[in-house]
């Protein structure tokens, strides 16, 4: 995650250069290195966190504790769409956010800017992220929500780069591996070559 980013800055998923730009995440997706949102990375990896308490799934929950949604490949705690519901009982249909709100942000920033005491640089909130690289007084918060969304973002961010450094590493190791190869083949060639030159060479000086 980088969340000091140029004004130009925007979400190779969404496009956006707004708000969202501050939060941008390295992300290996479909092969390639991508910059996304904190949006964009949790709609283009639905299946790896509950989008109602975004825990990322260290491992699946097992089958009775999920419920998968009736739309995407997400899943959700089935506690969590119980306490998240009128009911006290599982709905017979799931449907995340995302699908059950087709204008369902997982990431906003409060709209009202705060104000901060320049001399210590304290303001009326822990949990403050700078609205603008060229005005640190310009200052938003961060509800204890959106702080989950973005770090479920930051998680799954992580763990694609890492897979993708470790599959990096195979596949330099893999090719060190064929270029040693290969180099000894080329070796044993030159040295057959000079051989039969030597094997020839002394042919001919016999038969003079």
């Amino acid at each position: 995650m980088k969340p000091d980013q140029s004004s130009s800055a925007s979400c190779e998923g969404c496009g956006t250069t707004r708000d969202l730009s501050l939060f941008l995440h390295n992300v290996r997706y479909r092969a390639t290195q991508r910059r996304f949102c904190t949006n964009c990375v949790l709609k283009n990896h639905q299946g790896l966190f509950c989008p109602i308490c975004f825990d990322v799934y260290d491992d699946n929950p097992p089958p009775h504790l999920r419920l998968m949604c009736h739309k995407c490949p997400s899943f959700a705690h089935r506690s969590c769409v119980v306490a998240s519901s009128d009911s006290d009982s599982t709905p017979p249909f799931y449907l995340c956010p995302p699908c059950a709100d087709p204008k369902f942000s997982y990431f906003k920033l409060t709209s009202e800017n705060l104000t901060v005491d320049s001399a210590n640089g304290e303001g009326d909130s822990v949990d403050l992220v700078a609205a603008s690289a060229h005005n640190a007084k310009s200052l938003r918060a961060i509800d204890m929500r959106s702080a989950r969304v973005l770090v479920a973002a930051a998680r799954i961010a992580a763990s694609s780069m890492a897979k993708a450094a470790s599959a990096a590493r195979i596949d330099a190791e893999r090719r060190c591996k064929e270029a040693a190869l290969a180099r000894k083949k080329a070796r044993e060639a030159l040295e057959r070559v000079a051989y039969l030159a030597a094997k020839e060479k002394d042919a001919k000086g016999l038969s003079a």
